[in-house]
């Protein structure tokens, strides 16, 4: 691990000379550390990640950041993606995408809300709000979540004990990772937009809820707030979805303790939706 860490520092010293930026603030990592950050002149944020050539592919998440411009991107609060250099190195791609610097914090650590913050209704509007353009995307392929794909189903089969319709699950476009790490308050900034893409109706507050399962009053929020497609079957499916991403995490090692209560969450969920039966 620290030789792989080693070797994302030193492409994100190469990267900052091909883009023709100096770096000015420390390095920050990833989960799992597939990625390495740093603050530029500019002032610019300097995002970088490698992979094996047969993963480094157009519309998916290596190339999603760069991907995510122009209309109907320019009406979401988002970082601007100001231009991108990739090159090979032996058996790696390396890609490296230069934004611009947002001040905001974000309003979490990471994936997982583990302290609470004060989000006032205007933060919560402006969420929705942001979120609203994507739905103006009609032509990308790219995918972010598609439960109705057979490995789905037979997960959530396995993990929960349902079964789903894949005809009934109804299918929008998503930033795909939201959680409150990718939010900034007080002043709402939307990060980290290499995983968006299709997926179940509902899936960013799905999501949302997940990353928010240890603050009870903001996880309540956040179902109050995305009432209207958390509600149908297809934000049932969508909960399902997200859940099982956590829970993946959880098998990982990362994050043991939402594993009970988003399991709670989600048999709730399956309680109430009957139609899963």
């Amino acid at each position: 691990m620290t030789e792989h860490r080693d070797r994302l520092a030193t492409y994100l010293t190469e990267a900052a000379d091909r883009l023709g930026v100096t770096i000015e603030g420390d390095t920050i990592h990833g989960l799992y550390n597939r990625t390495i950050a740093t603050r530029t002149t500019g002032p610019g944020w300097l995002r970088l990640t490698s992979e094996q050539p047969q993963w480094a592919i157009e519309d998916t998440m290596w190339d999603g950041i760069a991907a995510a411009t122009g209309e109907p991107f320019d009406d979401i609060p988002m970082p601007r993606h100001l231009r991108s250099v990739v090159w090979t190195d032996d058996d790696r791609v390396v890609r490296a995408d230069l934004l611009t610097y947002v001040t905001q914090r974000a309003a979490g650590a990471g994936l997982v809300l583990d302290r609470h913050v004060d989000l006032p209704d205007s933060w919560w509007t402006a969420l929705q709000a942001g979120l609203e353009p994507l739905q103006r995307i009609s032509t990308t392929e790219r995918v972010a979540a598609d439960p109705r794909e057979e490995s789905f189903r037979n997960h959530f089969l396995a993990l929960f004990g349902v079964e789903i319709d894949p005809e009934r699950v109804e299918i929008a476009m998503s930033h795909g990772d939201l959680h409150f790490g990718n939010l900034t308050a007080p002043e709402l900034v939307i990060l980290d937009w290499e995983n968006w893409g299709w997926a179940p109706v509902g899936y960013d507050a799905a999501h949302l809820v997940c990353s928010a399962i240890l603050q009870p009053d903001i996880a309540a929020r956040a179902r109050a707030e995305f009432t209207g497609v958390l509600g149908t079957y297809s934000g049932a499916v969508a909960l399902l979805t997200a859940a099982s991403k956590y829970l993946h995490h959880v098998e990982s090692g990362e994050f043991p303790e939402v594993a009970i209560p988003i399991r709670r969450h989600v048999e709730t969920v399956i309680r109430d939706q009957r139609s899963f039966y």
